[in-house]
């Protein structure tokens, strides 16, 4: 497809600039196998709601809350009117409370999230997810792959994150990033938006944060670059 072959400025500009736009985060002990127990039991009687985000349309990439904006485990706008809220799914999933309990900072949405296989969520980014401002009013985003494959592609510009089950991962998905499922099995990552705060911040890579003020070069550059390309539909979405 030809769009794939246009050179794309958020891809080339960080390359250039050696900057990392993910992390592992170490200090939290995780027990995968639990947490997939208590995925697949609430699988048994709930399905994936499609994903309300603008970088895709139709199915394939779908969440299920366990904190959400109205408690509500399929509705996944932010919405300050309601109030953040457990949903009746987190009583299940006692492991998960635990490990939540353990990541420093007041939890914002806390989802399981599909891609199903062939699925192509387009290049996008979430402006307030981002350590970099250190503003704690904004989130930390963090993934705990719980089922994956190599055949996935998780883009954050020019970045193949190739995470990892079981173990938690920061990205900065500020910058534009995309994703690709290629493998024949469903894609699941816990996804928890944490609130920024020093005790977390204390858990990164001292190499990573070393990395801010060169990320925050060059991130409006990125963002910029790809709206136009959006725009003049250089690319989808």
């Amino acid at each position: 497809m030809l769009k794939n072959l246009v050179p794309k400025p958020w891809t080339i500009l960080p390359h250039l600039t050696k900057v990392n736009l993910h992390c592992e985060i170490n200090n939290i002990g995780i027990n995968l196998e639990k947490i997939k127990e208590e995925y697949l039991d609430i699988l048994k009687t709930e399905n994936f709601k499609n994903h309300s985000g603008g970088a895709f349309e139709g199915g394939g990439w779908g969440s299920i809350g366990l904190m959400t904006y109205g408690g509500d485990p399929y509705s996944d706008f932010v919405d300050n009117k309601n109030g953040l809220a457990p949903t009746r799914l987190l009583k299940q999933c006692k492991y998960i409370q635990n490990l939540l309990d353990r990541i420093p900072g007041k939890k914002d949405r806390v989802r399981f999230m599909e891609v199903k296989p062939d699925t192509y969520v387009h290049w996008h980014y979430d402006n307030n997810e981002s350590i970099d401002d250190l503003d704690y009013t904004k989130n930390a985003r963090l993934h705990l792959p719980i089922i994956t494959s190599n055949k996935v592609k998780l883009l954050i510009c020019h970045q193949n994150t190739k995470w990892s089950e079981g173990k938690l991962y920061y990205g900065d998905f500020s910058f534009p990033h995309s994703i690709y499922n290629g493998s024949e099995i469903n894609r699941i990552h816990l996804i928890i938006d944490v609130k920024i705060n020093q005790k977390l911040l204390d858990m990164f890579p001292k190499k990573f944060l070393n990395g801010i003020k060169k990320r925050k070069m060059i991130k409006k550059i990125c963002q910029r670059s790809c709206n136009l390309y959006r725009k003049l539909k250089i690319i989808d979405g």
